[in-house]
């Protein structure tokens, strides 16, 4: 009798392990079979804390749900990346208990991942489940798609406005040696393509080519960009989020999209063959840029300012151009205000609140016109007595 007490623990033990090994095994079978977990999340989209039903994360700010997917959910933004052995994962996050963005995965067989998408609107949503289940539509997304060692060999942005950015990488021994970038601009407003029928559809170009060089510890020292006949109306674009061993953002939705640059549109033409020489520290941030024609003549220099990661001034110089912008930022490190210097003499002036910009365009020191824009359209303008 005693022998047999001695050995119930060890019975229930083993009982209880495969028990246990059982109710695993359900779990992933549950979860192939696509069911869905809940999390309570942020804005990135992160795996905070497991919820356990979806009342009760939909009650968050941020909630987020996951699960397995099959082919013939696939959107079919996806399908020329699809591979068949590849599994597939669907996330979606809500804010306040409505879709904020959805993110799909692909792993192949040995759990890589080789593509993740993440975006709002019908072109992201299960294939045939049209868009937003919120009622509304935002066509912005970015695709990122990895070769099998887990470079990143290819990256599509997509605009709100359905224009389109395609990075497209070259590697060597794992290192990035060059981009290309094409642009594809958004489609013709379909107003102006009934009033005028030979409208032409938007095609990729090429816009510009980048190299990239390095130190000899690693560290990327600078940028060659040659721009091309697609970058005349699209001179300054924003870095991706790239450098060597940068993983798998399967962590969060990715919404990256840019290394530091000033953004600030300078207003020079650009014409087929001229190159940017971009200096940049161990931030990622772009200190400077200098300015080449066709024959490698300096046709201009700019200088950025920083503190931290907040650009503080960009300074444009040519032989004729002296031009300074400067920023101001609030406690959150939003931009809030921006100055536009000629030759040392104040020209303008953008205060940012929210969704509304007001500039206030100066001629010699006086203030001329002030002008309300609001989602990038021009609402009133004013001219002060």
């Amino acid at each position: 009798m005693r022998k047999n007490l001695s050995a119930l623990p060890r019975r229930l033990a083993a009982a209880l392990f495969f028990i246990s090994l059982a109710a695993a095994a359900n779990r992933l079978s549950a979860q192939d079979s696509g069911e869905v977990r809940w999390f309570r999340s942020n804005s990135s989209g992160m795996l905070m804390e497991m919820i356990p039903s979806r009342v009760a994360a939909l009650r968050n700010e941020y909630s987020l749900s996951l699960r397995s997917t099959q082919y013939r959910e696939v959107p079919e933004l996806l399908l020329p990346y699809y591979n068949n052995s590849y599994s597939t994962e669907l996330r979606i996050l809500y804010k306040y208990g409505a879709v904020n963005r959805r993110q799909w995965i692909f792993r192949d067989g040995s759990g890589l991942t080789r593509l993740t998408a993440s975006g709002g609107g019908s072109r992201f949503a299960v294939r045939g489940a049209g868009a937003w289940e919120d009622g509304e539509d935002n066509n912005s997304g970015l695709i990122e798609i990895r070769n099998s060692s887990g470079d990143v060999t290819r990256e599509i942005r997509y605009e709100d406005d359905l224009s389109e950015w395609d990075y497209r990488y070259t590697y060597r021994d794992g290192v990035l040696l060059s981009a290309e970038i094409w642009f594809k601009a958004a489609p013709p407003d379909p107003d102006e393509t009934e009033e005028n029928p030979v409208i032409i559809t938007p095609v990729s170009a090429l816009a510009y080519t980048d190299s990239y060089r390095y130190t000899r510890s690693g560290s990327l020292r600078a940028i060659d960009r040659t721009l091309h006949e697609g970058a005349a109306n699209y001179q300054r674009v924003a870095f991706p989020r790239l450098g060597p061993g940068v993983p798998p953002a399967e962590d969060d939705m990715i919404t990256h999209g840019s290394a530091y640059t000033s953004g600030h549109l300078i207003g020079n033409e650009s014409p087929e063959g001229q190159t940017i020489n971009y200096n940049i520290d161990s931030r990622g941030r772009v200190l400077g840029e200098t300015w080449r024609d066709e024959k490698g003549a300096v046709i201009g220099e700019l200088t950025n300012t920083w503190s931290g990661d907040r650009l503080l001034s960009v300074l444009w110089k040519t032989k004729d151009e002296n031009t300074l912008i400067e920023y101001e930022y609030d406690e959150e490190g939003d931009r809030v205000v921006e100055r536009n210097f000629n030759h040392g003499v104040l020209e303008r002036i953008v205060y940012i609140q929210d969704d509304m910009e007001i500039e206030d365009i100066f001629i010699n020191g006086v203030l001329m016109l002030r002008a309300y824009w609001e989602n990038g359209k021009k609402i009133r303008e004013e001219r002060p007595r």
